[in-house]
């Protein structure tokens, strides 16, 4: 059977597992998982999350700078909440500290995976907790010498990777992969503690299936997250986009990856890697970022967008490996997207427009030695009949022009005339069936993307649009595009697409108007 697309189908909970020792069916395993999902999505609360950034970003931490008496004051807060979810924990995470720099530490949480043979590869998720103190010329947008709480910044992310600690530690069965959670120290300073990480790292750096990067989670404006690292590894943008459930973010994907925040040493070091954040401001690195201002909706949302990531990610049977193309690939062609492109002329008439807004397709100028001219079209004349479209809507009748093939009847009203006349045309160009090309792309394996849409075809009429992933055709992904245009071709209408576009999936239908004998 081909791999699914974008990993829609987790093989881990396909065909006959054992779940409690008890072997079960898909629809069963399924359904399990779907209870062990709810089950530390439940534990991730709203007011736990305002808690926690509102206390990490007090004035009494001074703004948590590495190494200072703020940076060690959001430690002993750290591990006093950690305290607490041990003492309530289903499974207890083992806590250590990491120790380096100038008195700066990492603190870290491993919470052992439960498969005897993933248990020993492992998922990061990591967010810094430290901020710019009373910030200075080289950190602060200013004004400098006052507390920097960095409420967003990154307090929101730290409160995050908080409730994801107490989300698995409430599951009953760890997920299968090994879960390192990292609050990294001195970020603000240059990604050091990430940084000390891969050089003196606690699990070996092969065992690393991936990273996720949580950095301003707070600050969600109409959904939009900024999204780096989706081309580290093949399929990583569907899995993003597979998990935002309720189509409520949308993923702002950034084709290139830049060191400025923790991700950044693990992709450096081969390993597939993605940030989250959700856009800087007007406050950023400044004194007025604070808790007042946070989206605390938003926050309790995206805590729980990693949660499904960082889930998922720990317990599929497999995951790809780091795409080495990443680093030296230049932005993708198609990621700039285009508008669609303007329709190709074909008949040469152009419409009464005033009676084309109430379906009346009237002739207003004929284009000299056009088809529209040679077959006998002229002013005034009202077209009720073009190929297979039959006094239909305007809009039907601009997409046929585009797909019919010739010869193309046509029966026009013309004034002074009972009878309606017909006649025969000869459009120019090659007639459209969907009306888009696509290409493939190795970091979307299983998919093609959309690069251009011909205006008034039928893609364009559906809503499909340039830079689009089209995940899958009537549920069978493709191997290639070549396999994408084959069935195109050959097979019956309407065509069923599974169609991404910023992180929101949606099922896109597209009907064609078929000539009829």
């Amino acid at each position: 059977m081909k791999r699914s697309t974008a990993w829609q189908f987790r093989g881990l909970f396909l065909g006959i597992v054992l779940i409690h020792g008890v072997a079960v069916s898909s629809f069963d395993s399924i359904a399990s998982e779907a209870i062990v999902i709810r089950t530390g999505l439940s534990r991730i609360d709203g007011d736990d999350l305002k808690r926690h950034v509102t206390t990490l970003a007090s004035d009494s931490l001074e703004g948590r700078e590495a190494g200072a008496r703020g940076g060690k004051a959001a430690v002993a807060y750290l591990r006093s909440v950690l305290k607490r979810i041990r003492e309530t924990s289903r499974t207890l995470p083992v806590e250590t500290t990491q120790e380096f720099g100038r008195d700066y530490q990492n603190l870290l949480v491993l919470l052992p995976g439960s498969d005897e043979t993933l248990k020993h590869e492992a998922v990061v998720v990591g967010a810094h907790y430290d901020h710019v103190g009373f910030g200075k010329a080289s950190n602060s947008r200013g004004p400098i010498g006052h507390i920097h709480n960095g409420a967003d910044d990154n307090a929101s992310g730290t409160a995050a990777l908080l409730e994801l600690i107490e989300a698995f530690a409430s599951l009953e069965i760890p997920p299968a992969r090994s879960i390192l959670f990292a609050f990294w120290d001195a970020e603000e300073a240059g990604l050091l503690g990430s940084k000390h990480w891969v050089a003196n790292p606690t699990i070996p750096m092969q065992d690393l299936r991936f990273v996720l990067n949580i950095d301003m989670l707070g600050r969600l404006r109409e959904g939009r997250v900024i999204t780096v690292g989706w081309r580290s590894a093949p399929g990583l943008r569907p899995f993003l986009a597979s998990h935002n459930v309720t189509n409520d973010l949308s993923l702002a994907y950034q084709p290139q990856v830049i060191a400025d925040s923790d991700h950044y040493p693990f992709y450096a070091a081969g390993v597939p890697a993605v940030h989250l954040d959700t856009d800087k401001h007007d406050d950023y690195h400044r004194p007025s970022d604070d808790p007042d201002k946070i989206n605390w909706d938003g926050l309790r949302r995206m805590t729980e967008y990693s949660y499904r990531l960082a889930f998922d990610a720990a317990n599929r049977p497999d995951f790809p490996r780091f795409r080495r193309e990443a680093f030296s690939e230049p932005t993708p062609s198609w990621f700039n997207p285009k508008a669609a492109a303007s329709p190709p002329v074909r008949l040469g008439v152009n419409w009464d427009q005033e009676k084309l807004r109430q379906n009346v397709v009237v002739v207003s100028q004929v284009t000299p030695g056009s088809p529209a001219a040679i077959a006998g079209l002229r002013v005034a004349d009202r077209i009720v009949r073009l190929g297979p479209w039959k006094m239909g809507s305007a809009d039907d009748l601009k997409m046929v022009i585009q797909t019919v093939r010739n010869p193309v009847p046509i029966r026009v009203e013309r004034p002074g005339i009972d009878t309606p006349l017909e006649m025969s045309a000869y459009l120019l160009g090659t007639p459209v069936r969907l009306g888009a090309s696509w290409r493939d792309d190795s970091a979307l394996p299983n998919c093609v993307v959309i690069t251009h849409v011909v205006a008034e075809s039928p893609a364009d009429r559906a809503g499909i649009a340039a830079g689009d992933v089209v995940l899958n055709m009537s549920g069978r992904s493709f191997a290639s595009s070549e396999e994408m245009r084959q069935r195109v071709l050959s097979e019956k209408q309407p065509f069923h697409f599974r169609v991404e576009r910023n992180g929101r999936i949606r099922e896109v239908t597209v009907e064609l108007m078929e000539d009829t004998p």
